[in-house]
């Protein structure tokens, strides 16, 4: 059960956290129209991220009986809303592709038109078809912060400032919050391990085609190239003496991947299973504190630093007390969440636990104070050190913000009604009879 546990707690910290965050980006009157369009969208994503984590904790709970269709649906409803939002921040922040009002008019109308043919075709009981283009925001996003990544990290030494740098920084978080878990399984990838082909939950099952998993390992083989592209300029530019974060990120997650990979390969080590779904094997252990932790904890942590190191957030004497209110929850939470994955497939004295999350937290609450102060006093903006030809102006009323949110809350509301019509007519039952 540690697996469903840490998606009920990144639940509550993403749809926390979201909520929160979205309260003090409304207020702040001075982002930019990218800005403006990336932080309501990136509180937004994580909201509906958060309640597609406490469906996908209920499905894999035991005893839901035919309940699993609700929070099957449900999981693949919230999860189209993360895949529309993220390809539209990847269009405007941290440099904007879209750069005329008709260009982001035409850009975002061709994503909501995607997700209404989403919808549509599981409002016709037809989910999972090759018409639903799965994976397709890994052929958009890639490219996208790839090629800025690539395009600012490479700048020669005379061209970079003190906003390039970070550019390519903001570009390589965004790459790995969508792809961390998929760079993790760069060795399966390389030397063609079978794991690799049905990483995806629903690969090779009777509910996908074998175009609809191709389309879907093609979006993660992208990835897997753009993760390695990575860590190529990051080593090339650390020779240089130019290193950055994004040389230790990645290395970790590969190294992470290969750690994996070794398990994988083996039926078992020491007469100790290996089996993928079992939290108390070793490789189950491994994975709950990689990849899930990644999804979890480590997706709200990226999204929480970008919001607060580059501008999103108007931190003043009225809000600085929310500001801090989030830090200070994502570090406890965090901690806490730990701790108990520890405790539950390593047998720990409760009193010890209880004494080391007490010592952790006072450790990590002393180290947010500090990280929050110093964020806050150096938040930078991007515009400020950039030829003003990268940021075209474009007036986008208050009003059109107001919408955006409105519409996500309608649409979250709309697809929990979608969910209960596929749990009610058991539709999932009758396609996998049908199979």
């Amino acid at each position: 059960m540690a697996v469903e546990n840490l998606l009920f707690i990144g639940a509550i910290l993403s749809v926390t956290l979201g909520c929160l965050a979205l309260r003090l980006v409304r207020r702040n009157e001075n982002l930019e129209w990218n800005e403006n369009l990336a932080a309501h969208l990136i509180c937004m994503m994580f909201i509906a991220k958060g309640l597609q984590n406490a469906a996908g904790g209920y499905f894999n709970s035991e005893g839901v009986g035919s309940a699993w269709q609700f929070w099957r649906s449900l999981m693949f409803l919230l999860d189209y809303f993360f895949s529309a939002t993220i390809m539209m921040i990847a269009l405007v922040y941290p440099i904007p592709i879209l750069r005329t009002p008709r260009q982001l008019k035409i850009g975002y109308g061709i994503i909501a038109g995607w997700m209404v043919i989403r919808i549509l075709l599981v409002m016709l009981g037809k989910p999972h078809t090759v018409v639903e283009l799965a994976g397709a925001l890994y052929v958009v996003c890639a490219p996208i912060w790839g090629s800025v990544y690539v395009k600012f990290r490479m700048l020669a030494p005379e061209r970079q400032n003190k906003a390039t740098k970070h550019i390519a920084l903001v570009s390589g978080l965004f790459l790995t919050l969508l792809f961390g878990h998929i760079w993790m399984f760069t060795p399966d990838m390389l030397l063609h391990n079978e794991v690799f082909y049905f990483m995806d939950l629903w690969s090779g099952t009777d509910l996908t085609s074998r175009t609809y998993d191709y389309i879907w390992q093609m979006g993660q083989a992208l990835g897997i190239a753009v993760g390695l592209t990575i860590l190529f300029v990051e080593v090339r530019q650390a020779l240089r003496g130019q290193t950055s974060a994004m040389l230790y990120i990645i290395i970790t997650y590969i190294l992470a991947g290969m750690i994996r990979y070794l398990m994988s390969s083996f039926n078992t080590i020491g007469g100790v299973g290996l089996s993928w779904n079992d939290d108390f094997s070793l490789l189950g252990i491994w994975n709950l504190l990689t990849a899930n932790l990644h999804f979890t904890m480590a997706r709200p942590l990226i999204a929480m630093y970008i919001l607060l190191r580059y501008g999103m957030f108007d931190i003043n004497d009225s809000n600085r007390d929310t500001a801090r209110l989030m830090t200070v929850m994502l570090i406890v939470v965090a901690t806490s969440a730990l701790l108990e994955l520890i405790q539950t497939v390593i047998p720990i004295n409760q009193m010890l636990s209880a004494a080391l999350m007490g010592i952790l937290i006072a450790f990590g609450v002393g180290w947010e104070e500090k990280s929050f102060d110093s964020m806050v006093s150096n938040q930078l903006n991007f515009r400020e050190y950039m030829d003003k030809s990268w940021f075209p102006p474009i007036e986008i009323p208050k009003h059109y913000m107001n919408r955006l949110v409105m519409i996500s809350a309608v649409y979250i509301v709309l697809i929990f009604f979608l969910a209960f019509i596929y749990w009610q007519a058991d539709v999932y039952e009758k396609l996998l009879e049908g199979a």
